[in-house]
């Protein structure tokens, strides 16, 4: 279990460093405080919640199949 906790902070971790810029609007999507956001990004909280990593995962997840359901729905057209 703990491995995939840290598998998730990583891959949580290079989601919002990619999406840098758009940290605010992440913050407010999710309810994660943009200063503990900034702070996981970062790398600042080596041990960031359980809940906010699992939060940010599924977020990036649920924009991962927006995509993909976005770009579908154009080359059906």
């Amino acid at each position: 279990m703990r491995q995939q906790q840290e598998t998730w902070l990583i891959t949580v971790v290079q989601s919002l460093q990619a999406a840098k810029g758009k940290w605010r609007c992440i913050a407010e999507a999710t309810g994660i405080p943009y200063d503990t956001l900034t702070k996981i990004a970062l790398g600042r909280v080596s041990d960031p919640r359980v809940s906010n990593v699992q939060t940010l995962h599924d977020y990036f997840e649920n924009q991962q199949v927006d995509a993909v359901s976005a770009e579908s729905s154009r080359a059906s057209h």
